[in-house]
């Protein structure tokens, strides 16, 4: 026995060979999974909730689901080429996006599709997938045998792989335009400085707003629940702290403004998503942003090669 690189015991023979392809494989199915979800909810919606049912039978989405995580599997078994593999991923996010989105039906009794803690639900879910998913590909690294390994493999299968299926095509042209406009824009002056400047600005508002001492109409604490509150003010809090270290160190209040993020994400959309459903994603998407400038300037400043 060894130690790999991992820090974990392993058997250079005995151990299975991971994929290099793990990350852009659970990347696209956590992608697709969301996107299912909240196309097949809007779908719905617009159709004012259709249903295929014949007399007293009625197909329900989740085992369309169920049918395309078969699918993939099916495909996994069967064949080894990357681009088979990454389809395969593709079709089982749709198919768990299916399957996962008739939750509500199987957690209550009389089977609700709209029981409201379901949305609040599906965010912990996805929330919980992608910090492991990210554990698995951050925390234990592919040892140099298994990069050789996979290396050979694609070289033996180079010739016979089959193309990327349209599909695929389609969305890594959609992610690398994505990733480059985002870039361009983080990196326009002054961009980064005013969405931090206007995140602390709706921090202070929202701390005083917690301890009325203002009421602004726009800040919306009418029918929020005490845990929700409860995280915007551990957030604000953080907020003040990186405040506080401002002047000595730019990026040390940068990390404390990333943690208030961070508690928003982990916390308070958690309650959000349950108290608005789906109309909390617009939050989610600001909030996001946020977070990517935050993370963009202590990755990118100067400052950060900078001690206290």
């Amino acid at each position: 026995m060894q130690v790999s690189e991992s820090g974990m015991f392993s058997s250079k023979s005995n151990l299975p060979v991971r994929d290099t392809d793990t990350g852009d494989l659970l990347e696209i199915l956590l992608v697709m999974s969301v996107v299912t979800i909240l196309i097949n909810r809007a779908f719905l919606a617009m159709t004012h909730y259709p249903k295929i049912a014949f007399g007293s039978l009625h197909i329900s989405h989740l085992l369309w689901g169920g049918l395309l995580m078969l699918v993939a599997l099916v495909m996994l078994f069967r064949f080894w080429n990357p681009s088979i593999r990454r389809l395969a991923a593709f079709i089982s996010g749709v198919g768990f996006g299916l399957f996962i989105d008739e939750l509500g039906k199987f957690i209550t009794e009389d089977n609700n599709y709209f029981f409201q803690p379901t949305i609040a639900i599906l965010y912990i879910i996805f929330i919980a997938l992608f910090l492991v998913f990210r554990h698995l590909i951050n925390k234990f690294p592919l040892t140099e045998r298994e990069i050789s390994v996979n290396r050979s493999l694609r070289g033996i299968l180079g010739s016979s792989t089959i193309p990327e299926s349209r599909f695929l095509r389609s969305y890594y042209f959609v992610r690398r335009k994505a990733y480059t406009i985002f870039n361009r824009f983080l990196s326009i002056p002054k961009v980064i400085p005013t969405v931090m400047l206007l995140f602390v600005f709706t921090s202070l508002i929202q701390f005083a707003t917690i301890f009325g001492w203002i009421s602004p109409n726009w800040v919306p604490f009418d029918n929020v629940s005490g845990l929700s509150i409860i995280g915007a003010f551990i957030s604000s809090i953080f907020v003040l702290i990186g405040l506080m270290r401002f002047r000595s160190s730019r990026t040390t209040a940068a990390q404390w403004f990333k943690r208030a993020i961070l508690i928003n994400i982990f916390v308070t959309q958690i309650f959000l998503f349950y108290q608005s459903q789906l109309t909390a994603l617009w939050g989610l998407a600001v909030t996001l942003l946020i977070y990517a400038c935050i993370s963009y300037y202590i990755t990118y400043h100067p400052d950060t090669r900078a001690t206290e």
